[in-house]
């Protein structure tokens, strides 16, 4: 099955809590990509180090997280990556 994002639902830190196209709501945690970028100062995924800026976060029309200057990821490795919320009572 292909993954996409349909809705993003919090961001928090360098994590974004995001509804599937499965219907699970599920948070990727993106801090170890964004530090291991920002040790090399890649000038791209480094500035998401930025937590303003990685606020800026939208859904492009291919259902994956993307920034303005031009960084997205992969929606299938976004859920792989992902954590299954749980919900609460």
């Amino acid at each position: 099955m292909l993954h996409y994002i349909k809705n993003i639902i919090q961001i928090h830190d360098h994590a974004v809590t995001c509804e599937f196209n499965t219907g699970e709501i599920r948070t990727v945690d993106l801090k170890e990509v964004v530090e291991k970028y920002r040790r090399i100062n890649d000038g791209l995924i480094s500035k998401l180090s930025d937590p303003n800026y990685f606020k800026t976060v939208k859904l492009d029309s291919y259902g994956t997280l993307t920034w303005d200057n031009g960084v997205d990821f992969d929606p299938d490795n976004l859920y792989r990556m992902s954590e299954k919320e749980i919900p609460t009572i």
